[in-house]
């Protein structure tokens, strides 16, 4: 080969050239970035439309649905879902595969704000965003435990010293406390002296406002100078706003109370149940999880060297990074293991050591120099790109062992000088091992150019290291190898090693009984073939299996609406059931989140917790009190997409009508049928409740008579139950405190309270609101969720010890017996269509990688025949990969098929280097080419017998009869006696007269043996078994390898 001689002439190019590989790649592996799984451009974009406190039917009526239907106007949409609570909807749109996320946001935005006149006038914004808000983890959490701070300075202390802090790290998105209270002044106006004085709420927040601001007015010229002027009336403190004059001898002071309160927060955080004060970091969508991490982690280290929170403890509950990091921990230690135990397999079967050494550093130098590759083409360090550099390591030493034992064969056999040897040797198995790695290579082109569901991004992450690295070391062994090799001293001839002779006797044997016994060989295929299929049949197929997760997320719903105090009462019990078994169990922390209606406990499991996740589940679930109207259940991550989304429906069953009401009723019946099956588990439903909420409907006759009108009414209401949030807060020294406008005694207000509650007539004066109002209760639904404009409820499962695909079967056959109302129906969720896709595409993916195996193949070697039996050897390596998954118990994965694949076909480069060692006449003659180049071309004629050419030959063990003869035919020449010969071929297969086996020599033995008994055979390759079981004879008139006939 040119380039392999061109290193052997300049090895000291060759030195710097690698040098310079390494170099770069550990450059590349130091700055390359870390991350669980590799980022991809999400498929969704969503738009999210708040509307004030408006009920949950209110606002799908008039927001939801006509947003849906203008959407629906927009090309590239897959599937379209939608959430609807109280005061805000969201609208997430999955896009078809190839279109332009960015562009399709915008489009859709464009559409909504298109149709503004048809929304209510009081929506202000549209956000654009991706799937959910609300559904990202933080990927850090931190627990404060600070006994010297009260709650009056824990909030503004976090605030200041922590969370402004870690904001301003690179990739952070927000940064939330919880635990802590937020301190405000709260106005409190009392309703009485407001009647007798005449005023409205309103009255007080303008005057308040006009009092407290901040704003430009412009510039003015001072001796040539340009001097802004900012007018100030800024409250700077408490005295300020008790002091504010409403009018002339009335004073804030004397219709309402001004102080510092805590704020109220639904939102409840706990610890091992103890409240927690704490810091939750979340980051952008493209920054990379570790990097972040580690500079949040350094942040919080240099915050807690602030002498204010010198006697604070910090304490990390969630920690994303952590088992990302544990797994690639684990994955490049399981790479370093299989290098070395390969490194000694090899020098078991190489018996020297400094071949060993050369080939074992083939490794390593390929890895490196696919790092610089993987850097510069902008990959990551993630789980699925290890994976194919760990894939790489058992094929990266295949092509230096072939190289470097070419090299050896011609310098002990051939008795070439060391450049001579290297060269030649490369030359001959240059075209094998060239194949081998194209093969390799091709294997994962289609997933380059077919665009695949959930496959693509994964394929091409394993594809590119692994690619990257065989190709490395292809061109190691064809460039660094033959030059070192060809500096190598010459060492001592091979070691004999009886038990590789017998193993290498044993198979011989094998071969040839399978020659002689054709009919019986392809039984035992067949047999082999139907066991295979058998063991695919008793396989689970599942693409994406549920990950392994050192933290479990128990979640519960509470029907209706109860007060915090209840709810609280409710986590108390869930979280001492716990508690009381975290020993037992092996539960690390328990950290817990709630509010009126739903709550959240994650549980972190200890590295040497003595069961399982599943069993843990089982057992936390049995244990939980019986709570009516409360559902417990774990939500589940799959495949490393994280909690499972609720609105696809998941591993579950869908259901889709028209009311959302009868929807959640139809659930319960469901979750109660499915419960009842023993292969599902953790049967529960995300359909929100129903709640409680108060109406007021204004009745016109009699507020027309004291012309109040609905805006005024929904203020009054909304100042008397909420407040006014006023927009300039109250400075302190570079700090602004919020303030907040409300009644007095708000919290506390009662129904008939609020029916007496005063609204102010515009000609003044005030009246009742049950005057001009009804004010009663009714049910309100928590949420609404569509799916493609049509209202659907999910019941959602795990699997217990089954595959998706026959879990989806049984199911279907369960809910066929289930009777649904009329214009009502169920389908399966899509987490089974995702599953169904995903294998349908990978068989593709194998298909079509097959198919180019076989083209590039047929090209190579000009031959149909020979990359058939290849191909046909290469399912049967799928028998085996079948047979093991079924006696471990292990399922059929993607990555499972795509170990398959890379490792299925390549047998074919050592199945193809016997070959090339054959003499180029011999090649040229057993395969119809050319004797001088082995490639096509006609035969040349042999003066003996036309027919020596021909394919209709005597094939060593096709017929006893032709046996005998051939054992005749080699004794009358005395070619052979009976004793035993070590004939040295380099591998290729010397058949003995008496036994029919392998027989191996040093060159100059066999020479002067074949000199002394048969002068018509002048080449030491005498005789040899080719691919098919040709025997070849070369003859001394021709100088042709002759096949040997009758």
């Amino acid at each position: 080969m040119i380039v392999s001689r061109a290193a052997i002439r300049r090895p000291v190019t060759v030195g710097m050239v690698f040098i310079g590989l390494v170099i770069v790649g550990a450059f590349a592996g130091l700055r390359m970035a870390v991350e669980q799984y590799p980022e991809q451009e999400s498929s969704y974009i969503g738009i999210g439309i708040p509307y004030g406190s408006t009920s949950t039917q209110e606002v799908e009526r008039n927001v939801t649905r006509p947003v849906e239907e203008i959407l629906s106007t927009m090309g590239g949409i897959d599937r379209m879902y939608s959430r609807t609570r109280t005061g805000r909807v969201w609208v997430s749109m999955q896009l078809e595969d190839g279109e332009d996320v960015a562009a399709k946001g915008i489009e859709a935005k464009e559409l909504v704000e298109s149709i503004r006149h048809r929304l209510p006038d009081d929506i202000r914004h549209i956000q654009l965003g991706g799937w959910d808000e609300g559904e990202d983890a933080p990927i850090l959490s931190f627990v404060i435990a600070a006994p010297n701070l009260d709650q009056e300075d824990a909030w503004r202390l976090l605030d200041a010293r922590v969370r402004m802090v870690l904001e301003r790290v690179p990739g952070v998105s927000s940064v939330h406390l919880f635990g802590a209270k937020q301190q405000y002044v709260r106005i409190a106006l009392d309703p009485g002296r407001l009647e007798a004085h005449g005023l409205d709420v309103l009255d007080v927040q303008r005057r308040l406002s006009d009092e407290n601001f901040y704003l430009s007015a412009g510039s003015i010229d001072l001796a040539r100078l340009e001097t802004q002027v900012r007018p100030l009336g800024r409250f700077g403190g408490l005295s300020d706003i008790l002091d504010l004059p409403v009018r002339p001898g009335l004073s804030v002071g004397d219709i309402a109370t001004v102080e510092y309160v805590p704020r109220d927060e639904a939102d409840q955080r706990r610890l091992n149940g103890d409240d927690a004060l704490g810091v939750s970091v979340y980051k952008k969508p493209e920054a990379n999880l570790v990097a972040v991490a580690h500079d949040v982690r350094g942040a919080m280290d240099r915050a807690a060297e602030d002498p204010e929170l010198a006697e604070a403890s910090f304490l990390t509950v969630s920690d994303q990074a952590e088992p990302v990091l544990r797994s690639l921990e684990n994955l490049i230690q399981n790479g370093v293991i299989g290098g070395a135990l390969s490194a000694i397999v090899l020098l078991a079967f190489i018996r020297r050591l400094f071949p060993t050494l050369l080939i074992a550093a083939t490794v390593p130098l390929a890895l490196v120099a696919t790092l610089g590759a993987m850097y510069f083409a902008g990959l990551t360090l993630n789980v699925l790109s290890l994976v194919g550099l760990m894939l790489a390591v058992g094929l990266l030493v295949d092509n230096a062992v072939v190289v470097s034992e070419s090299i050896a064969l011609k310098r002990r056999d051939h008795g070439l000088s060391p450049f001579e040897a290297a060269d030649r040797g490369v030359t001959e198995v240059g075209l094998a091992i060239t194949a081998g790695t194209l093969t390799t290579i091709v294997v994962f082109v289609p997933t380059l150019f077919l665009e695949m569901v959930g496959t693509t991004t994964a394929m091409r992450n394993v594809a590119i290291p692994l690619c990257t690295s065989i190709a490395a070391s292809l061109v190691i062994a064809t460039t660094l190898i033959p030059s070192l090799l060809a500096r190598m001293p010459e060492g001592r001839g091979e070691p004999r090693h009886r038990v590789f002779e017998r193993l290498g006797n044993a198979y011989e044997r094998i071969v040839l009984f399978t020659l002689r016994h054709r009919y019986s060989a392809l039984l035992v295929a067949a047999l082999i073939a139907a066991a295979g299929w058998w063991g695919y049949t008793q396989l689970d197929v599942d693409m994406e299996p549920e990950e392994d997760s050192q933290t479990l997320q128990l979640r519960f719903w509470v029907r209706g609406t109860i007060a915090l105090e209840r709810m609280e009462a409710i986590v108390d019990e869930v979280e001492a059931s716990i508690m009381g078994s975290r020993e037992e169990l092996g539960i690390g922390d328990v950290s817990t989140t709630f509010d009126y209606d739903r709550a959240d406990v994650y549980i972190n499991m200890r590295e040497d917790a003595p069961y399982a996740a599943p069993v843990v589940k089982d057992r936390i679930l049995a244990m939980m009190p019986s709570v009516p109207n409360v559902n417990f259940y774990f939500r589940s991550s799959r495949g490393g997409r994280g909690w499972s989304r609720g609105g696809d429906g998941g591993m579950g069953v869908r259901l889709i009508g028209d009311s959302t009401e009868q929807l959640v009723t139809i659930a319960e019946d469901v979750i109660a049928i499915l419960e009842t099956l023993p292969y599902l588990s953790n049967v529960h439903t995300e359909s929100e409740s129903s709640r409680m909420e108060l109406t007021v409907h204004l009745r016109p006759e009699q507020a027309g008579q004291f012309g109040v009108t609905g805006q005024n009414l929904a203020r009054s209401i909304s100042v008397a139950l909420a407040g006014v949030q006023m927009r300039r807060g109250l400075d302190q020294g570079g700090w602004e405190d919020n303030i907040h406008l409300e009644i007095e005694d708000r919290e506390n207000i009662r129904l008939e309270d609020l029916k007496r509650l005063p609204i102010f007539v515009p000609g003044g004066g005030t009246v009742a609101l049950e005057a001009v109002a009804d004010v009663r209760f009714r049910p309100a639904l928590g949420g609404i969720r569509r799916e493609n404009r049509e209202t659907a409820a999910t019941v959602e499962f795990d699997l217990r010890q089954i595959a998706p695909m026959e879990a989806r079967q049984r199911v279907e056959a369960v809910m066929r017996n289930f009777e649904m109302p009329t214009g009502y129906r169920w389908e399966m969720g899509r987490d089974f269509d995702h599953e169904a896709e995903q294998f349908r595409d990978m068989l593709i993916m194998i298909g079509a990688a097959i198919l180019l195996v076989y083209m590039l193949m047929g090209a190579l070697f000009e031959s149909a025949l020979f990359p058939s039996a290849v191909l046909f050897s290469i399912a049967y390596s799928a028998v085996g990969v079948m047979l093991f998954l079924w006696a471990t118990d292990t399922p059929l994965t993607q990555m499972a098929m795509v170990h398959g694949a890379v490792g299925g076909h390549r047998g074919e480069q050592r199945h193809r280097v016997a070959e090339p060692r054959l003499p180029t006449h011999a090649r040229g003659a057993h395969t119809g080419g050319s004797h001088r180049s082995g490639r096509a071309g006609p035969a040349p004629a042999h003066p003996h017998d036309r027919r020596h050419h021909r394919r209709g030959t005597v094939a060593v063990g096709y017929r006893r009869r032709a046996d005998r003869r051939f054992r005749r035919k080699l004794h009358a020449d005395g070619a052979l006696d009976h004793r035993r010969t070590d004939l040295r071929d380099g591998g290729d297969t010397a058949v003995d007269a008496a036994s029919v086996r392998s027989l191996r020599q040093s060159e100059a033995r066999r020479t002067d043996f074949l000199a002394e008994r048969s002068p018509r055979l002048t080449n030491p390759r005498w005789l040899r078994l080719d691919a098919v079981g040709r025997l070849f004879d070369v003859c001394r008139d021709c100088g042709h390898s002759c096949t040997l006939r009758d």
